[in-house]
């Protein structure tokens, strides 16, 4: 078995998830993350918070052997839901019900928000597993688009499936965003945002995506992409290592089937570039990012080439080759190779190279060079007929 196995090796800067991982250990983790679906993943994840509940209920019997067993179950409801234990709450059902999963819980509230037509994504710590590592996780998020009016209505169909719904009140008149909600018979929690009116929020709503759990149960997740930029927007405002690790585990699971160019227009509109930057190198997928964006700039690249032929702007210093030299990049075109290459001109630095049809041979743009080709399209796009040109530096 082990000799079917790829020989691995880190890319530079990679960085596993834990200080006491080996690098081999990680890659090797991740690589086997990668055959398995998400449902499989997530059900991996269901399994770990399984046992680990059974192994805090073992634990809490031998400890406190003299309790009742409903001062055992408010004791359970204490220690797992810590300051969100509602006051005098005592959890119903059974031990059985108690190792519920918080895949399950989003199970059963998305049977409640198809109901009432309620529009949902599940993020944060159940999505992060579904798309990178296997962890355990304490609580569910999910973010609903649901009108403020419509929130009693909301709280009461889950009261009536049976979960502790406080401060209703607050989140109908806007006062906080949050509907932090536990279902009785499981002592498990989740925290129901509600959702922000603008347009990325409508945009990760447009993208979330659907996976089937079992024959007759689907969840929505925001999709990976969106993900890794809340993650690192959380991570930010909490200084937190866990979000990192977070997406650290979702670029190494998911690698190429990203889109990083959706991720880096968002990451510079949250002022997250330089860290979706970092993390693409620690994570090993720097390379994939860099030739996403060569394949996106491309065009640019060659529009901007063309631009500065139609002005005579090139030269040709030997035969086969054109040249043409803007403000801080040289565009080469070599006939003779079949390759059209891009160099910064303060220090040689070839940021891409293109075969024919604009295969990408070779990228590695830096952060400065993708925000300068962004502006150079824009330029381009503003010159274009019809349009007012705006004063700006060619290529």
């Amino acid at each position: 078995m082990t000799s079917q196995l790829p020989k691995f090796s880190a890319p530079p800067g990679y960085r596993p998830q834990a200080d006491d991982t080996s690098l081999e250990t990680d890659l090797l983790c991740f690589y086997l993350l990668r055959q398995k679906t998400v449902a499989e993943r997530l059900q991996v994840g269901a399994q770990l918070t399984r046992s680990a509940r059974q192994f805090s209920l073992n634990c809490f019997h031998q400890r406190f052997k003299q309790l009742t067993p409903p001062q055992f179950a408010r004791k359970m409801a204490e220690v797992w839901l810590q300051e969100y234990c509602p006051p005098n709450y005592v959890p119903g059902g059974s031990e059985v019900s108690w190792i519920q999963d918080s895949i399950q819980l989003a199970a059963d509230l998305h049977s409640i928000f198809e109901a009432q037509g309620i529009p949902y994504y599940v993020t944060g710590g159940v999505a992060a597993i579904a798309y990178g590592e296997s962890r355990t996780t304490q609580d569910l998020d999910m973010v609903l688009s649901v009108p403020r009016a419509a929130i009693p209505a909301l709280a009461a169909a889950l009261e009536q499936a049976g979960f502790y719904v406080p401060g209703v009140d607050d989140v109908a008149s806007g006062r906080i965003k949050t509907l932090q909600v536990t279902q009785i018979d499981t002592i498990s929690r989740a925290d129901l945002v509600i959702a922000d009116v603008n347009p990325y929020e409508q945009l990760k709503f447009e993208r979330r995506q659907t996976y089937r759990l079992t024959d007759s149960t689907s969840v929505y997740l925001a999709s990976p992409e969106d993900l890794v930029v809340n993650k690192l927007r959380w991570g930010r405002q909490s200084q937190s290592e866990k979000q990192w690790r977070d997406v650290l585990g979702v670029l190494k699971a998911q690698q190429g089937d990203l889109d990083y160019e959706y991720m880096h227009r968002w990451a510079a509109e949250f002022d997250l570039a330089e860290a979706l930057e970092q993390v693409t190198l620690e994570a090993g997928v720097r390379e994939i990012a860099d030739r996403q964006w060569a394949t996106a700039t491309y065009a640019v690249m060659r529009r901007a080439f063309v631009l500065a032929q139609e002005r005579d702007r090139t030269t040709q210093p030997s035969s086969g080759v054109e040249v043409a030299e803007g403000n801080q990049y040289v565009l080469i075109q070599d006939s003779a190779r079949q390759m059209f290459a891009v160099v910064v001109k303060l220090g040689d630095r070839a940021i891409a190279q293109f075969g024919p049809q604009g295969t990408v041979l070779a990228a590695s743009p830096s952060l400065a060079d993708r925000r300068e080709w962004a502006a150079i399209g824009q330029h381009l796009d503003n010159k274009s007929p019809g349009s007012t040109t705006p004063k700006n530096q060619d290529s």
